[in-house]
């Protein structure tokens, strides 16, 4: 296997030339970044204790919660923060009445191994969150990584799997108070003599509710089923929860003939009328799209990303010769490009699926361990929808850039917090009535401003990206980590913002939660680092706000008395304008195709205004400063000399 590495290695070197010009531009990596790790197996139901648990008394604990306000709330906190092994569940939900509920895993008794592990649970009542809660929802029962879901008639549902590895229920019914708790029926439990049942996933449509999950891994203290390490199986409640009319559903082309094993939370599921689509993003298998137009009947199944070694089992070994063509990319000959099994999914209106994933390289050199490996410098997030057709993903962001140099900026794999995932990964995604997408995910910071000095790790932040094309073309990733979110600008430098889950159905705020705290990695899984408080903050954001622009009526500079002075400019310009009172407005800079340079200002005119707009490190030529205020926007043009 060695020699042909080296064999491929060789080979690829005389294609670099021949092919750059076609590839798709990426930054330069610094060599320590393309190290591989050994993959870490998804944390089990109840985790072995250690021999000197660590104190209750974690970092934090006591952190004044109103010290980040601004435009995000802090609706709970945590200090059990592993939300999800990958793909991140749907946990923020909007009801029909405009309420927002969400939910999280919540635990506090470190010293125990959790025992009080439990679903974290906050909604809006007129708009206000309530009270950040102290206890689970459940009232004896251990769960983890809990969905949330309300169905059109406004019943609430929750469902996680308990340590028993069984789905475990918790339904509220509209306008109710308290929350009946049962298990979905399964003849694969334990008890039953099967493997148990871990790591659901959900989606409502009207009164259906939809669920997968997969049943309890060999690394879990499961077995196979069926053939298969980790069977994905599907259920269906056709009343809101209250009885189950699918249980156990091996899905057509998802058996032992094309599957050998499934990670945990490497799937995600959607629904909208009678189509629901399910996503897979195993990385040792194909990225596939399970979808029904029948509210789970019947299924199709296509193949989104085609993974070259079909049936892989881990230590079989392979050649390169099996592999696709070498790309000058690749970390290493025998990496294969993949999923890093944080995927998301989503049916738009006109019940067509989209599917997002993190870019991932993984490999299996060493056929002695028992194991495999993953790149975690790889970086990209993947895009596909139906209209692409098979095994034709898009890569439609990547590490921002920060200092525009064409590099990116982190020396080693060890500066990589470890969370199993892509250095832009663990998508979240959502649509309006118009039909504009948003998808938010996490991506890592570059550079030294945004290294953790305690661990050496780079801090990840949240993004947000929209599109009003159906996905053809998206906005340029806005980070929400920012001044305009964050009341105190000290802050940005030190959060470490991870796990969002948007609510799918976007208002006129795009709602999101996310996991924050001020160290990068977890405490429950990769870096094992000590104990700490995480927070769980809700952000409400406008379309406006992440660069999708509603219609507005264009009107002369003049009327806002818009002016830039001086025009030309080299270092800087000033920018005044004049509005009543109170009008809130938004001043932003752009190049002539429309495409946001730098967000200048926004806020509530106290009159006449002045603005100043540093232009360091903007190449000469035409821009135009665009005034946005009263449903109107004024242009005015600069000159960058």
């Amino acid at each position: 296997m060695e020699f042909t590495r080296l064999k491929m290695l060789l080979m690829g070197l005389s294609l670099v030339l021949a092919t750059s010009a076609m590839a798709q531009k990426r930054l330069a990596r610094k060599a320590g970044i393309n190290t591989p790790v050994a993959a870490i197996p998804c944390v089990d139901a109840l985790p072995v204790l250690p021999e000197n648990p660590a104190g209750v008394n974690p970092v934090n604990v006591q952190f004044p919660l109103s010290f980040r306000s601004g435009m995000e709330f802090p609706i709970g906190t945590t200090i059990y923060d592993l939300q999800s092994n990958n793909s991140v569940a749907d946990r923020t939900s909007r009801d029909s009445d405009g309420n927002l509920m969400a939910v999280w895993t919540m635990g506090f008794d470190d010293a125990g191994g959790f025992p009080d592990r439990g679903t974290g649970y906050n909604q809006t009542t007129d708009g206000q969150w309530g009270d950040q809660p102290t206890q689970r929802l459940e009232a004896s029962t251990r769960i983890g990584w809990p969905n949330h879901a309300v169905t059109e008639s406004g019943t609430e549902v929750i469902i996680s799997h308990s340590s028993a590895t069984k789905l475990h229920v918790l339904r509220r019914v509209g306008g109710g108070n308290g929350w009946e708790e049962s298990d979905i029926p399964s003849t694969v439990y334990e008890e039953d003599g099967g493997p148990g049942l871990l790591w659901p996933r959900v989606a409502v449509s009207g009164e259906v509710i939809h669920v997968l999950a997969i049943t309890q891994p060999i690394a879990n203290g499961g077995a196979e089923y069926e053939g298969v390490d980790g069977h994905p199986l599907y259920y269906r409640s056709s009343d809101g929860g209250a009885t189950w009319d699918k249980v156990d559903i091996i899905l057509p082309g998802l058996d032992n003939t094309s599957l050998v094993a499934n990670s945990g939370d490497a799937y995600a599921i959607d629904a909208r009328g009678e189509t629901v689509a399910i996503g897979f993003f195993n990385n040792w298998t194909d990225q596939i799209l399970m979808k029904s137009t029948d509210g789970g009947e019947t299924w199709t199944k296509t193949i989104m990303h085609d993974f070259p070694l079909d049936l892989y089992v881990e230590d079989s070994g392979y050649s390169f010769e099996e592999l696709p063509p070498y790309d000058p990319d690749q970390p290493d000959s025998l990496a294969i490009l993949t999923s890093d099994e944080c995927g998301a999914v989503l049916v738009d209106h006109n019940g067509m699926a989209h599917a997002f994933w993190g870019r991932m390289y993984i490999l299996d050199d060493d056929l002695t361990d028992g194991n495999t490996s993953f790149f975690p410098g790889t970086s990209g997030l993947h895009y596909w929808n139906e209209t692409f057709g098979p095994d034709s993903s898009r890569v439609i962001t990547d590490v921002i850039d920060l200092n525009g140099n064409d590099t990116l900026d982190i020396n080693s794999a060890d500066n990589i917090a470890s969370y199993e995932a892509s250095l832009t990964s663990q998508p979240s995604a959502g649509i309006d009535a118009q039909g504009n997408l948003f998808l938010a995910y996490a991506g890592v910071m570059e550079g030294e401003r945004y290294l953790n000095e305690e661990d050496a790790q780079h801090y990840r932040h949240i993004f947000i990206m929209a599109s009003t094309d159906g996905g053809e073309s998206w906005t340029t990733p806005y980070d929400i980590i920012n001044e305009e979110v964050v009341f105190e600008p000290d802050l940005v430098d030190f959060v470490e913002a991870v796990f969002p889950t948007m609510a799918s159905d976007v208002g006129e705020t795009i709602d999101l939660a996310y996991q924050g705290d001020f160290r990068p990695g977890m405490s429950q899984r990769g870096d094992n680092d000590p104990v700490e408080t995480n927070f769980i903050y809700h952000v409400p954001l406008t379309p406006e706000q992440v660069g999708l622009v509603p219609s507005v009526e264009v009107v002369k500079a003049e009327l806002f008395q818009l002016a830039v002075q001086p025009n030309p400019a080299r270092n800087e310009t000033w920018v005044s304008f004049e509005l009543e009172p109170n009008t809130r407005y938004t001043l932003s800079l752009h190049n002539l195709m429309g495409q946001k340079v730098a967000d200048v200002d926004r806020g509530s005119s106290i009159g006449r205004s002045r603005q100043r707009i540093r232009l360091n490190g903007l190449s000469p030529g035409m821009y135009l400063i665009r005034l946005q205020a009263e449903g109107k926007v004024a242009i005015s043009k600069l000159l960058v000399e």
